[in-house]
């Protein structure tokens, strides 16, 4: 392994006893249509290993020191200020097919796979703690987890799978489609579907599907209405919404948004 890697990730085995706060963000203002930033369709984490990580959001930002954490829940629209010189930031989020984890200083990063599984439970439980230091306590059980992981490499360094990768993650509300994500790729449709595939772990149309419904449940366990949740996903109409949602997992979306508020 690279040195550098390898003490990135003495950085992370030394994080469960050296973590000192886990800020949660679990929603935000309608994302908007225009501007920078972008959104993920399950929650995500972000720690400081050094130096400063700035996240911003509308109307708040966070200054993560070393030791420091936070959780982004599904749908709230952020950016990632560039690393200062000396910074050095771990995330870990949710594909189709896997979990990603990234880990990064200002100039370089390195992007890893593992199973969803059961980080995405554990990433969850974090979120819906119900005190700070139960948060704290199953964050870092989440990142013991990951650390008993075999964590292979993630080919996300294909600038075109990229650019695909940010249309999507920045356009999810904006009703983003196929041809969007092919022309963002620069390249022909055949080119782009495949580099999208071996990349994302699906073709383009099930990334989309299925992020607008990873979204929406997000969205509806905080209680937020149909109609709501139809746009933020982006949607065409509740309609679209409710026929998709049936069709996944197998009753109407407002069952769920009931059960949310049980």
């Amino acid at each position: 392994m690279d040195p550098t890697f390898r003490r990135w990730w003495r950085l992370i085995d030394d994080l469960p006893s050296k973590l000192t706060s886990v800020t949660r963000w679990t929603e935000g203002p309608t994302p908007p249509l225009v501007g920078d930033g972008h959104l993920h369709a399950t929650p995500t984490s972000v720690a400081c290993l050094e130096g400063v990580v700035r996240i911003v959001s509308p109307g708040r930002s966070i200054d993560l020191n070393p030791g420091q954490a936070l959780i982004i829940g599904a749908g709230v629209w952020h950016r990632h200020e560039p690393l200062r010189r000396g910074s050095i930031w771990f995330g870990q989020g949710f594909l189709p097919a896997c979990s990603d984890v990234l880990i990064g200083d200002h100039d370089r990063e390195w992007r890893g796979r593992l199973p969803s599984e059961p980080s995405r439970h554990l990433l969850d439980a974090t979120l819906q703690a119900a005190d700070d230091a139960t948060c704290r306590l199953r964050f870092s059980e989440l990142v013991q987890q990951i650390l008993s992981e075999s964590v292979d490499d993630l080919p996300f360094a294909n600038p075109a799978l990229q650019k695909m990768i940010a249309r999507l993650w920045s356009n999810l509300h904006r009703r983003v489609r196929v041809e969007d994500l092919i022309r963002a790729s620069g390249l022909s449709r055949a080119q782009a579907y495949r580099i999208f595939t071996d990349g994302y772990g699906v073709p383009p149309k099930e990334a989309i599907a299925t992020a607008r419904l990873w979204l929406a449940s997000g969205l509806l366990a905080n209680g937020m209405p149909v109609a709501t949740v139809a746009e933020r996903c982006g949607f065409p109409s509740a309609d679209t919404f409710a026929r998709a949602w049936k069709r996944a997992n197998g009753t109407a979306p407002s069952r769920m948004g009931k059960k949310a508020e049980k």
